[in-house]
């Protein structure tokens, strides 16, 4: 259950419902190391994604979404692509968008329809932020729909950004599961971030999870 969070969650960064500016790209590339219960702690499942951004202009951004806990089976891959429209002018304090997309989840047909939040503010000194984005998968075949929500908290620093992101997903037969997420990204120049954090799982007994990213602007 954890992995399919891991699989439907999106990467844990500032975009959420703010367009990207006209012709910027933003990459994200992340890996998490899993121990499931009564496994050895050298022998750990490893999830991989790619999540990239596209800024079209008149506040449209085109996006996908790609991962999977073993890249040699296409049954267990994700692919997802989407397009998000913000409603509200960038210069707003509040921002809210709408987004629709498609593609394949473990080897089946899905439809996505989501939904963004976003505000800046400061705290502690610092210029903060929190997302709240929601979306859901529909199942083109079965008929039934999957539903993730994602609440984040985030604050920039000198040389970095701080997060806190907790989600909540619902699979396609009905199965629920939350998990909290802290994170930290340095900016180590040029548009790059390194990112490592953990994913403790809040619903079942926690597997040990660390997660490791790099994210890159273009």
């Amino acid at each position: 259950m954890l992995m399919l969070v891991l699989g439907l969650a999106p990467i844990c960064v500032d975009a959420g419902s703010w367009p990207r500016e006209k012709g910027k790209t933003f990459l994200a590339l992340s890996a998490s190391a899993i121990w499931p219960e009564q496994r050895a702690i050298e022998l750990p499942d490893i999830y991989g994604s790619a999540y990239v951004e596209h800024g079209l202009g008149a506040r449209f951004t085109l996006g996908l979404d790609v991962g999977s806990p073993d890249a040699t089976r296409q049954d267990r891959l994700k692919t997802i692509a989407f397009l998000r429209y913000t409603v509200t002018p960038s210069s707003t304090k509040h921002q809210l968008a709408f987004d629709i997309g498609g593609g394949t989840f473990q080897a089946l047909d899905v439809l996505r329809f989501g939904a963004s939040y976003g505000t800046g503010f400061t705290s502690f000194e610092h210029n903060s932020w929190i997302t709240i984005d929601a979306h859901a998968l529909h199942h083109s075949t079965l008929r039934n729909i999957s539903l993730t929500v994602d609440a984040t908290y985030g604050v920039s620093l000198k040389r970095g950004k701080l997060m806190a992101q907790i989600s909540g997903f619902q699979s396609f037969d009905g199965r629920k599961t939350a998990k909290f997420s802290p994170s930290y990204a340095h900016d180590i120049g040029h548009g790059r971030h390194i990112e490592i954090g953990v994913n403790i799982d809040l619903h079942n007994a926690p597997d040990p999870t660390l997660k490791l990213g790099i994210w890159q602007e273009f």
